[in-house]
């Protein structure tokens, strides 16, 4: 039986900013991609680099670079907007 979709996929490539609490679950590039895997649209997050560690009192900043595969197609709404609104995230660059 063959599968198939009507949605397409996007892939994107940038770096950013997620803060995590101290005491997360996991690790901190495991709490980092669940978070970006929250973003409404987002299909899969893959973590390609740990670019950064900032520990705070009670957080550590963690900047990554992720690979987001969406479904959000051009002209909808970039998924750069979409992390911008997550608390605690930032995206660096695109």
């Amino acid at each position: 039986m063959e599968l198939t979709s009507d949605t397409e996929t996007r892939q994107t490539t940038m770096t950013v900013t997620v803060r995590v609490p101290n005491g997360a679950d996991g690790g901190l590039t495991t709490d980092a991609q669940r978070r970006l895997s929250r973003v409404e649209g987002v299909l899969a997050v893959t973590i390609e680099d740990l670019c950064r560690l900032q520990p705070g009192l009670s957080a550590t900043e963690v900047t990554v670079r992720v690979t987001i595969e969406t479904d959000i197609a051009p002209p909808a709404r970039s998924i750069t907007a979409s992390l911008s609104e997550l608390t605690g995230v930032t995206p660096v660059e695109s």
